[in-house]
């Protein structure tokens, strides 16, 4: 298993996880692996969804990969206080 980021759980095996979740399964394991999520907001995502016994249903492939990507993107952001030398300038 590699570690995506420090402080987080290691990915989980693909093999491990049922091939299609349902949103609000799919919420809870991308919020455990990767980063807070709602089962409203997966909605929006531009993954394949399938209509099964009236949930639906996306390749746990594909939501793991759309969240590495967005991951990926994401802008690193420095916080805390300006120092003496940049507050100068």
């Amino acid at each position: 298993m590699d570690v995506i980021d420090p402080g987080r759980h290691p990915r989980p095996d693909l093999t491990e996880l049922p091939i299609r979740l349902s949103r609000d399964t799919a919420a809870k394991l991308l919020s455990r692996y990767f980063f807070e999520v709602s089962p409203r907001t997966l909605e929006r995502w531009p993954v394949a969804w399938r209509q099964l016994n009236g949930r639906a249903h996306a390749e746990t492939s594909n939501l793991f990969a759309h969240a590495e990507a967005m991951l990926a993107a994401a802008p690193v952001v420095m916080g805390g206080h300006k120092t003496a030398s940049r507050q100068a300038a």
